[in-house]
């Protein structure tokens, strides 16, 4: 069993019950025992699962893929200022959660697990189904009741259980936290397993760009499973001496919520997938882009829609919370080399 660990103490600890909390209710993260081997890269897989040899528990018997590849950069000129933007939109379900989701469920599948649940607002949820229904694990989803039809209907296409809770994203998330003793608790946000998959986002980065990393990455930031999962694995790849410094990791937040950058005030967002009023990992957010000299930005409503109106006019129909990544970019020009993850398809907006 890999070893679990407090991201912000650093302290190990042995895991006890089904949140994957330390000692002190940190959500932990797994410390793998050995540092980044270029040399454990599979030639033969163009997807995620090439870095499987530094994830830890999940072998090639356990892969649950739906055919992931390596997903593209792109160099796009907006407002006179060139940036690169990765599609992570082209996964399987439509979202960069894929990654997280083959891990986790690989995971489970290692473990024996037979069923499992996750709280979602729509992205997560329908790779977790997705992939569920690959390996042959029963699979419920609770949602909050103003969620995307198009990210239900694809839950239920997969063969999920959607359960639609009353209330706000925060209230669908509770009412996972109360059922977190009756089954494997498939969680993007506590779930460890699921940033052994989006670390790979770093590895990809590492290793399309020949190790010439870009100056500052910026992300739209809900729960923080991208940056977090991207910050475990440029830590690794420094570590073992394939990098020498990680980029600035900046978080774009809606105004509207943006708990992370420090608001108090809550209302709904257009950007549904980042619409999260208590991160359980803000500290470890926040820590991870002060520590790397990143950025802390909001942008409004307007800000957002304009952005997404500007994507389009480039040929990409992108998700309002990838819109959101953008508009925070057109906000704070700059001279940094700048990369954008593209997380989700526009065909999932409301």
């Amino acid at each position: 069993m890999p070893d679990f660990f407090d991201p912000l103490s650093g302290a190990f600890f042995e895991n006890q019950g089904p949140l994957w909390l330390s000692p002190s209710g940190e959500s932990s993260l797994i410390k793998s025992r050995n540092s980044f081997q270029k040399e454990s890269i599979l030639p033969n897989y163009q997807g995620l699962f090439r870095y499987a040899g530094n994830i830890p528990l999940i072998k090639r018997e356990h892969f649950v893929s739906l055919g992931e590849t390596i997903t593209p950069i792109t160099e796009v000129r907006f407002n006179g200022q060139d940036v690169s933007l990765k599609l992570e939109f082209l996964f399987p379900t439509g979202s960069y959660k894929d990654r997280g989701a083959a891990v986790m469920i690989s995971a489970a599948k290692a473990l024996g697990i037979t069923e499992l649940f996750e709280d979602s607002s729509g992205n997560a949820g329908c790779a977790v189904s997705a992939y569920a229904a690959a390996a042959g694990i029963s699979c419920k989803i609770y949602v909050p009741e103003n969620t995307s039809p198009a990210k239900i209907n694809q839950m239920q296409v997969y063969g999920a259980n959607v359960i639609k809770v009353k209330g706000t994203r925060q209230d669908a998330a509770d009412e996972a936290l109360r059922q977190a003793e009756h089954a494997w608790f498939a969680s993007h946000v506590y779930n460890p397993w699921f940033y052994e998959g989006t670390k790979t986002f770093a590895y990809e980065l590492w290793e399309q760009l020949g190790g010439q990393l870009p100056d500052e990455i910026l992300f739209p930031v809900g729960n923080g499973t991208l940056i977090l999962g991207c910050y475990k694995g440029f830590s690794e790849l420094m570590e073992s001496g394939l990098v020498s410094q990680i980029p600035s990791l900046s978080i774009v937040q809606a105004e509207n919520c943006a708990p992370v950058c420090g608001s108090k005030s809550i209302s709904p967002t257009l950007a549904e997938g980042i619409a999260v009023a208590k991160p359980a990992r803000l500290r470890q957010i926040q820590q991870v882009v002060k520590q790397t000299g990143g950025q802390f930005i909001t942008v409004s409503e307007d800000e957002i829609l304009e952005a997404g109106k500007e994507a389009g006019k480039k040929g990409f129909f992108i998700e309002n919370t990838s819109a959101a990544a953008l508009a925070g970019h057109l906000k704070t020009p700059g001279e940094k080399k700048r990369l954008i993850p593209l997380t989700g398809t526009g065909l999932k907006n409301k």
